[in-house]
């Protein structure tokens, strides 16, 4: 049996992550790196690496990464990519004559019909519903095709693309039969199905399947610390607002702190800066039952984000981060805007003119999100530490309600 295998191998991918918080904008679909990979009006990663095939390069991209381990089925491959410059030092191809391996595993089926199996796993014994596919697909390998696998070890580099070029069968009569790959059908075409796949970036159904296997530079451990800032973006119907609540907000000695005590100390320091107001006494000839309330407040913690048209749009909308007036009693200065404090939330802010932030409406859905950076260190094969400090982007708990009001009559208490 020979086979030809052309690994590309490509360093365009980090050990780990391809998260760099370095300040920088994104010129295009690519990023180098010294670019910063972050979709802020996403709140994840977009990034992508490329390895040399003949005179072009093969691009695969990541658009919607925001978990905390890398693999396979994170990318897409993008033909549309702008072409890149070619090394065809680092793109090799590997012939290979060697006799294949039974695969066997406890609990297969035995080649032999009057042969017992090892009764200590039982897959007959598995019960599985009619929408549970994984083990759907474990019992079809398992019990229908166990004596028809065989292994074909094919060492590979990390970092590497390879793909299968050719594989050619001789059996005992001489006889050299060339076979193909299976799941060489179009892109999204329902009977094919295959592990390890590569899809179409774009969803393009015309175009064939790819057939190359990514070989990441990844590690399968990564520890990760508390989270240096947190926040929640949740929808409030009543309000007709999502609101960023910031439950972990960072300090300057790098340790993350409860947004809400952070909150309330802040309010407490402007409110003594201005002074306690004196209890509000009623005179006996007017003592009113109730008050008038403009506007109640929220805790600082709670960032607001409104509705807006996407510009040159009547119909799209957008969500722009906006601030809710600190209002103190007794305070003869205008009230102040209250910003926030989480590095992502604060996106715009920190620069010499601040600028709107905007973010897409689809990306808090009915659940919410729940969006956190920790600092996060892991150790390479050549035993090198490597340390990053990433994001992260999880569902979050449902909606929520502010308790935010306007134009209120409130009981006066005695």
């Amino acid at each position: 049996m020979g086979a030809v295998v052309s690994p590309a191998s490509s360093a365009d991918v980090a050990p780990g992550s391809p998260i760099a918080n370095r300040p920088a904008t994104r010129q295009g679909p690519l990023h180098s790196r010294d670019e910063n990979a972050w979709e802020k009006s996403r709140l994840e990663y977009r990034f992508a690496c490329s390895a040399p095939q003949g005179d072009t390069r093969k691009t695969i991209v990541a658009d919607e990464y925001y978990r905390s381990d890398l693999d396979w089925w994170a990318f897409d491959v993008d033909a549309a990519a702008p072409a890149a410059a070619v090394r065809p030092e680092v793109e090799a191809s590997v012939t290979s004559t060697f006799i294949p391996t039974a695969l066997e595993f406890n609990g297969m089926a035995n080649p032999s019909w009057w042969s017992f199996e090892d009764s200590r796993v039982n897959f007959g014994a598995i019960t599985p519903d009619t929408t549970d596919l994984a083990k759907l697909l474990l019992l079809d390998f398992a019990l229908l095709y166990s004596n028809d696998w065989f292994l074909i070890p094919v060492p590979l580099a990390a970092g590497a693309i390879a793909e299968v070029q050719g594989l050619v069968v001789t059996n005992v009569f001489g006889e050299r039969l060339g076979i193909d790959a299976a799941g060489q059908a179009q892109e999204h075409a329902w009977q094919r199905w295959r592990m390890f796949r590569l899809d179409q970036a774009g969803g393009i159904r015309a175009r064939r399947s790819d057939q190359a296997l990514l070989m990441l530079p990844t590690v399968p451990k990564v520890q990760e610390g508390m989270p240096i800032e947190e926040f929640t973006l949740i929808r409030d119907e009543m309000a007709n607002t999502v609101w960023g609540i910031e439950s972990t907000v960072p300090l300057v000695h790098g340790l993350g702190r409860a947004g809400s005590g952070a909150a309330a100390e802040t309010r407490a320091f402007q409110q003594r800066a201005v002074g306690t107001p004196p209890p509000a006494v009623p005179s006996v000839e007017n003592a009113a039952l109730a008050r008038y309330d403009v506007m109640n407040s929220v805790p600082e913690n709670w960032i607001p984000f409104m509705p807006v048209h996407v510009a040159g749009s009547n119909r799209e909308v957008q969500l722009q981060r906006v601030s809710m007036p600190r209002v103190i009693e007794n305070d003869p200065l205008p009230p102040q805007k209250v910003k926030p404090r989480t590095s992502i939330l604060r996106e715009g802010l920190d620069r010499t003119t601040p600028q709107a932030y905007f973010l897409h409406k689809e990306e808090v859905p009915r659940a919410g999100i729940r969006v956190s950076q920790s600092y996060q260190r892991t150790r390479w094969a050549d035993g090198r530490v490597v340390v990053w400090l990433g994001a992260r982007k999880r569902i979050g708990r449902g909606k929520g309600e502010s308790g935010l009001a306007f134009d209120r009559l409130v009981e006066v208490r005695k």
